[in-house]
C-alpha cells in the first residue's frame, strides 16, 4: 500500500481513493473470492486481498512473480499462478516491455501509433520468453470457483478476450463485480496483433447482465466517470451485475 500512496501523494484526490480502498478491505468481514489477472507487487491487489476468504491472482513476468511469491508466502488466502491468462491452456510467447519493471509487457507487440515514453525514453519490448498460459473458465472448474465475487485484470491488451472465455459464467451470472483496462472506441488496440479490447466489445459482452458504473484510471470509485484525456488509449472501466 504505501507504494501506491506515495506515488499518488501528488494527487490527494487519487491517494484518497487508494487509502479508502484499503481501509474498506482491511476492516470488512472477509468474503467471497477475489480474481485478479496481472498483478503487480505494489499494485491494486495489496488494497483488496484483506477483503476475501480466498484470493486467485494470475502474474505471467517470472520476476514480478518472484517478488508476489516472496510478499504472499505466508497468506493461506492467496494462491498465486505464474502464468498468463489466455483463450486455452498450454505455453504463449510473452514479450517483455522496457518500462517500469516491465509494467506494459504483454502478449502482444505495440502499435507504433502508440508511441509512449518511459523516463524520456520509447517504450519497447525488449526481449519475449514462453510462460505458461490459461483459459480462465477450465481454471476455474478446476478450482471449484462457482462465484466470483471480484474480478479484476490489467493484461495489457488482452483483457476482453481473455474476459469472453468466462462468458459461461457472465451469462448465468455467476460474477458480481468486474473492473478491466479498456481501449477508447476511436483508438483502437494498443497492440497491432491483438483482438478487440474496446469499451464498445465489453458492452457487447456485458451489457445484458452487468451495468457500467465507474470508469477512470487505477482505483475506481463506484458511480464516477472520470475525465480521460484526449490522448489516453485506455482506461480501467468496471461492471457490476444487474439486480
Amino acid at each position: 500500500m504505501l507504494d501506491i500512496i506515495t506515488k499518488s501523494i501528488k494527487n490527494p484526490k487519487k491517494a484518497w481513493r487508494f487509502f479508502s480502498l484499503f481501509l474498506v478491505n482491511f476492516f470488512r468481514k472477509k468474503k467471497g473470492i477475489l480474481l485478479f489477472i496481472g498483478m503487480e507487487p505494489g499494485g491494486v491487489f495489496s488494497l483488496m486481498h484483506r477483503g476475501y476468504e480466498k484470493c486467485y491472482g494470475l502474474e505471467a513476468y517470472p520476476e514480478r512473480f518472484e517478488k508476489l511469491q516472496k510478499k504472499y508466502r505466508n497468506n493461506p488466502r492467496i494462491h498465486l499462478f505464474n502464468a498468463a491468462a489466455a483463450g486455452y491452456d498450454g505455453e504463449i510467447t510473452f514479450n517483455i516491455s522496457s518500462n517500469n519493471d516491465g509494467a506494459s509487457s504483454s502478449i502482444g507487440s505495440f502499435k507504433k501509433e502508440w508511441g509512449q515514453e518511459y523516463k524520456g525514453e520509447k517504450i519497447e519490448m525488449i526481449r519475449s520468453i514462453t510462460v505458461l498460459c490459461i483459459n480462465l473458465y477450465n481454471f476455474c472448474k478446476k478450482h471449484h470457483i462457482d462465484f466470483i465475487d471480484e474480478y479484476v485484470s490489467d493484461i495489457q491488451g488482452m483483457d476482453l478476450e481473455v474476459l469472453k472465455t468466462l462468458k459461461p459464467m457472465i451469462d448465468k451470472k455467476q460474477i458480481g463485480r468486474i473492473t478491466c483496462e479498456v481501449t477508447k472506441n476511436e483508438k483502437g488496440n494498443v497492440y497491432n496483433d491483438l483482438p478487440d479490447n474496446s469499451e464498445n466489445g465489453f458492452s457487447k459482452l456485458l451489457n445484458d447482465n452487468y451495468k457500467f458504473i465507474a470508469k477512470g484510471w487505477g482505483v475506481l470509485k463506484d458511480n464516477t466517470f472520470d475525465k480521460i484525456p484526449e490522448d489516453a488509449w485506455e482506461m480501467d472501466c468496471r461492471w457490476i451485475l444487474k439486480d
